[in-house]
């Protein structure tokens, strides 16, 4: 994704505004601009065309399985697990992973956001939610 340590960051990109504009058409119920939209961005790289799944929760999973291939290295995915669970009313199981962690021999915990740093309890300016929740 970068070619370099210090190479610029894209804080957003067309490839970003593209998903969310299909988003918005799932969100509207306009499966067909939906679908129109994710295979216009997969046709830039000349990528087979998608196929609607029919229902609302496996086109919801299509969408978040694109948005996490074409947002690879952006830092979207966690954001994007977390709207699954308070947008789309998925259980925080079904959307992170659970059970053993089969690297490590330990298993997964039941954290859902990043942890705050132990060095921003003492700043006196830090006002953040403690809601470990998604």
């Amino acid at each position: 994704k970068y070619d370099s340590f210090d190479a610029d960051v894209v804080l957003a990109s067309g490839i970003e505004a593209r998903l969310i504009e299909a988003e918005a058409a799932l969100k509207a119920g306009d499966a067909a601009l939906w679908m129109t939209r994710l295979n216009a961005l997969r046709a830039t790289l000349s990528l087979g065309n998608l196929t609607d799944p029919g229902t609302t929760d496996a086109r919801i999973d299509l969408l978040f399985a694109e948005r996490a291939r074409w947002l690879f290295g952006t830092a979207h995915r966690l954001g994007d697990l977390r709207r699954l669970v308070r947008q789309y009313a998925r259980s925080p199981a079904a959307v992170f992973p659970t059970g053993p962690y089969h690297y490590l021999g330990g298993a997964y915990g039941d954290g859902v956001n990043f942890p705050i740093p132990n060095t921003e309890q003492a700043n006196p300016n830090f006002t953040a939610c403690f809601d470990r929740g998604a």
